[in-house]
């Protein structure tokens, strides 16, 4: 089974990851791909574009998301993968190109009303 597991550099994000390993104990033969976006939305609402210091610290927290998943899936292979754009499109494109058989991702800390539109 494929699983992409999509998260971000958050609480959120840590559990996220958390939940999955719980989720997919059972399962043998998984192969987890962990995915996060660095979302240009929010680097153009804050004019970071030519920022290259902020937008290497973005890359920091993905690479710390991939820290979080090789101590939470202790032992299992974890393909780990980030890419700047907008998150929803590029989740679809990378769930369809792996031909993933199930998709996990977090809500970003939302509660509430702003979870229910997500």
């Amino acid at each position: 089974m494929k699983v992409l597991i999509c998260c971000d550099y958050s609480m959120p994000g840590e559990y996220v990851l958390q939940e999955a390993q719980k989720f997919l104990q059972p399962f043998s033969n998984t192969e987890i791909h962990l995915f996060s976006v660095l979302d240009m939305a929010v680097i153009a609402v804050a004019g970071l574009y030519s920022n290259t210091e902020a937008i290497g610290n973005l890359e920091k927290q993905a690479n710390e998301v991939n820290k979080w998943a090789e101590k939470i899936f202790d032992g299992q292979k974890v393909h780990f993968s980030s890419e700047a754009g907008y998150p929803a499109e590029l989740i679809l494109q990378k769930a369809t190109n792996l031909q993933a058989d199930l998709l996990i991702l977090g809500t970003h800390g939302k509660t509430g009303f702003g979870r229910i539109l997500i």
